[in-house]
This record gives structure tokens, sequence and C-alpha cells, in this order.
């Protein structure tokens, strides 16, 4: 398992990675996306944004804009808009991120019908996944609701186009999700990386781990069983100190609390743990 944590685009990038370091993070999943971390900043604070997650050693995974359609009934907004995934691929490409995630279409299904909605996501995603390998990236199309894209859809989508998925499992615990479970059955095999966070059960509250009503210990443990990959703590709070709880929280459930206080031990050279100060 290698954790990450994902950046807030309304604070400023460059502290959030120093933040995420200091945290004893792995990676930091760079979401791409307005108002300060677009392609344009991006491209601009190049070298200073290498400097900082090489500082901790710390790799890079990107995330695209979460408003972004990938089935827009209008053909030329949606080429307009694979134009801007494009730009952020490369920003992307430019930190070192190998995987990319996207979501699964966010407009109201009644814009469109259900098979409108599933070829518009296919044809998009058909264009999309060749730029992104082209760029020597993985693309990874995310799961919300059933509202948005069912499994039986995804099913559709892989048959036409070959690509791995992003498993939120806050999304799929949520009312209107399929379970974390069933995304396992059906897609285990494509599923290359990971979203975790709680909520209260009906909407996707982006809670810290153990804060809301997903049995945190038993959906640990099925993942455990069935993944060891990146998987991003997606912990939505202005107060850093609820995410850091939720690292410590998965690293003591996935390999138990000796190892975990071992691990901490070694970070440490002797007399300078901050916990025995």
């Amino acid at each position: 398992m290698i954790i990450g944590a994902m950046n807030n685009p309304h604070k400023k990038l460059i502290d959030q990675i120093h933040l995420y370091g200091e945290m004893n993070f792995d990676y930091v999943e760079v979401t791409i996306e307005h108002p300060h971390s677009r392609p344009e900043f991006i491209e601009k604070n190049k070298k200073d944004i290498l400097d900082a997650l090489g500082s901790y050693n710390l790799g890079t995974l990107a995330h695209m804009p979460w408003y972004f359609s990938v089935a827009h009934p209008y053909e030329r907004i949606q080429k307009a808009i694979n134009l801007e995934f494009t730009h952020a691929f490369r920003a992307a490409q430019m930190i070192g991120a190998k995987k990319i995630t996207l979501h699964s279409e966010t407009l109201s299904p009644s814009i469109q019908n259900r098979e409108s909605h599933v070829q518009n996501t296919i044809a998009s995603l058909k264009v999309l996944h060749r730029e992104a390998t082209n760029l020597g990236m993985d693309l990874l199309i995310e799961n919300l609701d059933s509202k948005s894209f069912s499994i039986k859809e995804f099913s559709t989508l892989f048959s036409e186009v070959d690509m791995g998925m992003t498993l939120d499992v806050g999304h799929a615990s949520t009312a209107k999700g399929e379970g974390v479970d069933a995304y396992f059955k059906a897609f285990s095999p494509r599923i290359r990386h990971m979203h975790l966070h709680d909520n209260m059960g009906t909407n996707d509250d982006h809670l810290p781990l153990g804060a809301g009503r997903m049995e945190v210990k038993k959906t640990v443990e099925l993942i455990k069983s069935k993944y060891d990959g990146t998987i991003t703590l997606e912990v939505h709070a202005d107060d850093p100190h609820y995410l850091e709880y939720s690292l410590e929280r998965l690293d003591i459930l996935w390999h138990g609390r000796k190892k975990h206080l071992d691990d901490k031990d070694y970070l440490y050279p002797p007399g300078q743990d901050p916990r025995k100060i």
C-alpha cells in the first residue's frame, strides 16, 4: 500500500506539498484545477513544484477537474473540454505523474437519455485514453454513483475502451453507490488506484476515517484482501490534523499497531521524536 493526499485547489499547491511531506505521505495527487493548480500555474512553476516534491521524495499522481464533462451532448463543447483535458494531461506529465484520474459524467441524467450518456462517454474516452497513452500516462476513470455511471454501464465502457479504474470507496458507499465489494467483483483487474474517505451513508461527505458511518476496519480489511497499490486519503477538512489522523488510522489497520510504531521510531533520530520531547 502506498498512501497519498490530494491538494485543495483553493490553497497554494507548494505549501500543501510541504505539509504532506511533513506528514510523511508517500505521494501527492495533484488535482490540476482552478484557481491555484491550473495547468498554467504548473507550467510556470514546474521547477519549484518538482523541488518541493523532491525534498520529501514524494511521488506524483494527477486528478482532472471533477466538473469537466466527458459526455456532453453538444459535440463542439465536448471537443473544447477535451482540449482542456489534454492541456491538463501535459501539465501532469511535467511534474512526473504517471496515473491520471477523471470522473465519470457529472451532468444531470435529465439532460440526455442513458444510452446517449454512455455512448458519449465512450466516444470521449477513446480520444482521451489515446492522448494519455501517447504521453506515457495511465488514464483512469473514477466512479461517482449509479446516477452518474452504474457498474453495468462501466462494463459497457470497458468493452469499448481498455482502460483502468480509480475506485472511490466513499462514492461507492453512499446511498446511491453500489458498494465496494461489488466494484471489486466486477472490475478487480482494472482497479489501479483508490480514493478513501468516510461519509454519513447518504451524501459524499469526504469525512476523516471513523467520523462517518462507514465500517472502516471492515472496509480496510476488504481492500487489503483485494488490492495493494496507491490509496489517496481524500479528506475535505480545513484542519490538517484530521488528514493526519486518517493516515495513522489507515496505517495501523493495514500493518498493525506494532509496525506502525516501529516505522515511527525509524523516522526520527534518537532524541528528536516530537512524540517524546
